[in-house]
């Protein structure tokens, strides 16, 4: 499997596997690259197999379509396995930077009982910081060597890929440079950051009316609509069928032929909500976190909500009005 795994890794570009290479590192991933990429590449090739022979073995069947909709499943499971790094990425950065403020209150603490910048960052280094204090303990484990202790600070942040933690690693190794009160400052910082993460938060709380009014309209008022037509080009259809060609009393129209069927409106309905499911997920994650990637966890939410929201108001509209 492992020479399996690296045949597969060296058909991709170097440029692409140094960015999946640091997103691993970036997300803390233990396995290596060859493993990660091979395994979720084999697992999608087998997927795509599967479902353009399968069809062929079980019932003689072979078409373009199998094929395209193997192709698909292949690259559903590629991009779903990149979401997935990119969003544990995103997750270890923000369970950093909100522990970030108690960490310099922590190191200014230990800075005015006495200690030095390098003792107070060690002893700083709780298991309750997570992956900051992982990251802090390696630090200071190469400061014991001969390497500069403010560069490794500043080298910290390649391991996370965080603004807000390289905007406070420059500064603290730019305040032990200039030797001025490291205490005070640090202190000062961490206040700044817990008022800029209580006004975020107060940000989301007055955009949670406009999120609920946009997940009400894609997951009800959308779906609603789009039965509503389907229902109504079913009824049209319907008094197509029982009208002679030559109607009277203002009927004509009916006795002509529809151009557009409910079957040919109900999968345009479903592409229109799963599209709009999507890019519906993407302004959340630009409305909570100020990305539009982030924002794709909640794609399966939507778009699984969507069309249940569909068919049910389809069921409910055509049982309602049969009667």
């Amino acid at each position: 499997m492992k020479q399996a795994y690296s045949l597969v890794t060296r058909a991709y570009p170097e440029k692409y596997l140094k960015w999946i290479d640091k997103l691993l590192y970036n997300a803390g991933e233990t396995s290596d690259l060859e493993y990660w990429l091979g395994t979720n590449t084999i697992f999608s090739i087998l997927a795509w197999l599967a479902l353009t022979i399968l069809p062929w073995t079980m019932y003689g069947a072979f078409s373009s379509l199998y094929f395209l909709l193997g192709l698909a499943s292949a690259l559903l499971i590629l991009g779903s396995t990149h979401l997935i790094l990119y969003l544990k990425v995103e997750d270890r950065i923000s369970r950093i930077e909100d522990v970030i403020p108690d960490m310099l209150q922590l190191v200014s603490s230990n800075l005015r009982s006495g200690m030095t910048p390098y003792q107070a960052l060690n002893i700083s280094a709780r298991p309750e910081f997570g992956p900051l204090a992982e990251e802090i303990e390696h630090v200071t484990k190469k400061g014991l060597s001969t390497a500069s202790f403010t560069n490794l600070l500043i080298e910290m942040n390649e391991h996370i890929q965080s603004n807000l933690l390289e905007r406070v690693t420059k500064m603290f190794s730019s305040a032990i440079k200039s030797g001025g009160k490291l205490a005070n400052l640090l202190e000062d910082m961490a206040n700044d950051l817990t008022q800029t993460k209580k006004l975020k938060q107060e940000l989301i709380t007055t955009t949670k009316s406009y999120t609920a009014f946009i997940l009400f309209t894609i997951i009800i008022g959308t779906p609603l609509l789009l039965a509503i037509s389907v229902h109504f080009i079913e009824l049209i259809g319907e008094l197509q069928a029982t009208t002679p060609q030559s109607a009277g009393f203002g009927l004509d129209f009916l006795a002509g032929g529809l151009t557009i069927t409910s079957e040919f409106l109900t999968n345009v309905s479903l592409i229109m909500l799963i599209i709009t499911s999507v890019l519906t997920s993407m302004l959340l994650g630009v409305i909570k976190e100020g990305k539009e990637v982030y924002g794709l966890r909640y794609s399966p939410v939507l778009i699984g909500g969507t069309l249940i929201s569909f068919y049910v108001a389809k069921y409910l509209i055509g049982t309602f009005f049969a009667f």
